[in-house]
């Protein structure tokens, strides 16, 4: 009797958080029909769009990425990617080499990639533009990033789903989750990024300054468009800068000497990464980032202590050549939700991306991902 009584209980309790879930959905629609990939036979992809407001950039988007012509009817496991400062939910790279989100598909994961609003700002413009930046915070984020999940459990029928991050996306992760386990997370996956102890930037904004700029004032956005350009056409072609030989050194040397340096952001000349590939990766960011952002910290001591009696399983991959205090930071991160066996692996003299889209992503990254999300999808 007494468990006929928690079964209906239990059952009670799974209709009223997808009911809850439902509810707070945003309005997305298809925007698309679906689409193989051309270069992941057997992958295929369906977008989705949503209005957030009132501006023609108060728009979130979210692509679903599954094996075979139809949406697995009652997936294993689900999974809601979300990417980092001035990246996209969008495909750039196919091949499951380089690509997690077509690599956790063709192993039978459900996945969905987001888009930010950012990513419906035309990059032509201007500053004076963006006024409405200012009000983009972290928690407005975290409230699309929640719109997508009720969502992403809506079409998938998964009422807890896992949360991948990539870089600022892992800090929208442990936000998402702080505010929303158990009812809503499975898991999290932390590809290189951590809970802020303060805010990434001290400085004051300048009057008129709404959003960061992915160009700066050497290689601006233009160049650093037609640089990467150069590079996926032909990386052997002359380089843009006479003092490097050839388009992929230009490139490979712009990512190993961007500060802090020594490879922080890839280390191509050590064989962690590809220009080519880097260069399909980078041309799709788009420009703009809610400067606002940089001056907050989003975790208050009341969310930290909700993350910590949460429990969540976590796995975490950190990158080195950002210095010594970066992995120490990821780790800690996995260790915030009091799970007693959080996953955390160090990769030394990586750079950031090179964890993403690395020549070793494949099997040490993506493949331990995918056993871990099969060990913790039930």
């Amino acid at each position: 009797m007494k468990i006929r009584r928690r079964i209906v209980l239990d059952t009670l309790t799974v209709l009223l958080l997808l009911v809850a879930t439902v509810a707070s959905a945003a309005d997305f629609r298809a925007i698309d029909h679906s689409r193989e990939l051309k270069g992941a036979p057997g992958i295929y992809i369906w977008p989705f769009e949503a209005t957030v407001g009132k501006s023609p950039f108060d728009k979130i988007a979210l692509v679903r990425v599954v094996k075979g012509p139809n949406p697995p009817a009652h997936p294993e496991a689900t999974v809601l990617y979300l990417p980092g400062t001035n990246m996209n939910g969008e495909l750039a790279l196919h091949d499951p080499r380089y690509s997690f989100q077509v690599y956790l598909a063709e192993h039978g994961v459900d996945v969905w990639s987001m888009d930010y609003r950012t990513h419906f700002i035309p990059p032509q413009t201007p500053q004076s533009d963006l006024s409405e930046l200012a009000e983009w915070t972290n928690d407005l984020f975290e409230s699309d990033i929640n719109a997508a999940a009720a969502f992403v459990s809506e079409e998938s029928g998964q009422g807890r789903i896992f949360v991948a991050g990539f870089s600022r996306g892992v800090e929208f992760a442990y936000l998402f989750a702080a505010k929303h386990y158990p009812e809503r997370v499975a898991g999290i996956i932390a590809l290189d990024g951590f809970i802020p102890t303060h805010p990434m930037s001290a400085k004051l904004l300048q009057p008129g300054q709404y959003a960061d700029d992915i160009g700066g004032k050497h290689l601006t956005y233009d160049k650093r468009y037609k640089l990467m350009q150069m590079v996926i056409e032909n990386p052997n072609q002359p380089a843009p800068i006479p003092k490097y030989k050839t388009a992929r050194e230009n490139l490979e040397h712009v990512m190993y000497d961007a500060a802090p340096g020594n490879g922080a952001f890839a280390n191509m000349p050590g064989g962690y990464s590809d220009a080519v590939v880097l260069a399909k990766l980078l041309i799709a960011y788009d420009r703009y980032w809610p400067s606002v952002q940089d001056g907050e910290n989003p975790f208050t001591p009341e969310l930290l202590a909700s993350l910590k009696a949460s429990k969540v399983p976590v796995i975490a991959f950190a990158s080195t050549n950002f210095g010594a205090n970066w992995p120490t930071q990821v780790e800690a991160a996995s260790k915030s939700t009091g799970a007693p066996d959080p996953s955390f692996k160090k990769f030394d003299n990586w750079g950031h991306l090179d964890v993403l889209a690395g020549t070793k992503s494949e099997s040490e990254v993506f493949a331990p991902t995918a056993a871990w999300i099969k060990q913790h999808e039930k």
